[in-house]
């Protein structure tokens, strides 16, 4: 059964997920330029650092 999370935070969540996922689809597809390419890369790992913070927070991270 799913625990039930602070409205916000997964709201907050639901929305990094859907934008680590664009990136890392737009990074498998690659034909960017390298400025492109690294910008996203920085993306993605700033949303991964967030997504960590908050399932930390709530005591989620691992348990996927």
């Amino acid at each position: 059964m799913a625990t039930a999370l602070p409205l916000f935070d997964a709201m907050e969540l639901d929305k990094i997920r859907r934008e680590r996922l664009e990136l890392q689809r737009k990074l498998q597809r690659g034909s960017v330029d390298v400025r492109t390419r690294i910008h996203r890369e920085e993306q993605l790992r700033m949303l991964t650092a967030r997504q960590i913070e908050i399932e930390l927070r709530l005591g989620i991270a691992g348990k996927r």
